[in-house]
């Protein structure tokens, strides 16, 4: 499934961010047993990137099963971001500030990726509520300063 993607305004960009990817129970609410995991795809980077800031905003948490986590990242290293953390309180997930976040760049292209996974009962097709908001800053450095070498 595929999460809905924006693009940040200048405004919001001011906070350290360029890309929000907005993502509802809905879109997770496949499988049926109570260890499933269910990859949302957020989109390509570019061939040559970085990505300096991650933080994931639960506007309503999710609800419909015991356990469920969140991680964001790469089809290359899937918690490259965001290491997993329960979405079943509302809050924010990481900050700006926070050092567990992990700065992450490439040299070629890759998917980004939120990684869902029920670890006890009940299972993601029985979630009832739920929506989270991923911010990421996504640099190109494609064609960017000068070529050593």
């Amino acid at each position: 499934s595929r999460a809905s993607a924006y693009n940040l305004s200048l405004h919001e960009q001011a906070r350290g961010f360029s890309h929000k990817f907005n993502i509802p129970y809905s879109a997770v609410a496949y499988g049926s047993g109570s260890t499933d995991t269910v990859t949302v795809t957020l989109g390509a980077l570019p061939a040559n990137w970085v990505i300096n800031n991650a933080l994931v905003n639960v506007s309503t948490a999710f609800a419909g099963t015991t356990a469920f986590t969140v991680q964001v990242g790469t089809t290359t290293s899937s918690a490259a971001f965001v290491t997993a953390t329960s979405v079943l309180s509302a809050g924010v997930i990481g900050s700006p500030l926070s050092a567990t976040l992990t700065n992450a760049t490439g040299t070629a292209s890759a998917n980004l990726v939120a990684t869902f996974t029920n670890a006890t009962g009940g299972s993601p097709s029985a979630l009832t509520a739920g929506a989270l908001d991923i911010y990421l800053n996504i640099v190109d450095l494609s064609g960017a300063g000068p070529k050593l070498g």
